[in-house]
């Protein structure tokens, strides 16, 4: 099997575009997480920051580790944090199975985009669930698996019952499926 591609961070206009904004309503999206104000969330694969600045600003009493693999996301990034003048976000480099925080130490994740790319799906979300809290969520957004005129490969993308199925597997339990838009969905799920 040929090694899965990180997305090109020399093509991260595309995922802070005004289409994306058109795609996913970020409003709507924090509506359907059970998000609280003081939580401690990982945007896990948070490239440029789509989801990590609106997540931010929701968490006025709580913090955001965005995290990512490549260097190259975190920078912008980071400069996009200093442009909001947003605190309460930590930048910190990840290895793709392997996040640098402690167990127990998060209330929320956010997986946006991500477990098509990864090598190891079942592994990220196994470490991710070692740093939730026992009452800790997940959001697991996705393509749906078919053709649509962007996107990646059909072959990489995960059809929502597997992805469910690997969550229960990991001991996760599904409390909300939705559709984000005619290509992309959410699942939400508990420790």
């Amino acid at each position: 099997m040929a090694a899965k591609s990180k997305f090109d961070p020399n093509n991260t206009e595309v995922l802070i575009s005004r289409n994306r904004h058109r795609e996913i309503d970020i409003y709507s999206f924090l509506a359907r997480i059970p998000i609280r104000a003081q939580h401690i969330v990982a945007d896990i694969g948070c490239g440029p920051g789509y989801f990590t600045i609106p997540l931010a600003k929701h968490l006025c009493f709580g913090k955001v580790y965005a995290m990512d693999v490549q260097q190259q996301m975190l920078d912008l990034l980071i400069k996009r944090l200093d442009l909001s003048r947003l605190t309460n976000v930590d930048t910190l480099a990840s290895q793709e199975t392997v996040l640098p925080l402690k167990d127990d130490s998060l209330d929320g994740a956010l997986v946006a985009f991500v477990l098509q790319e990864a090598e190891d799906p079942e592994g990220l979300l196994r470490e991710t669930k070692r740093c939730l809290r026992s009452s800790g969520w997940i959001a697991v957004m996705e393509w749906y698996k078919r053709h649509t005129d962007s996107g990646p490969p059909v072959a990489r993308r995960i059809d929502p019952v597997d992805m469910k199925a690997m969550l229960l597997r990991i001991g996760f339990r599904v409390i909300a499926e939705s559709d984000l838009n005619t290509a992309q969905y959410m699942i939400v799920a508990r420790g």
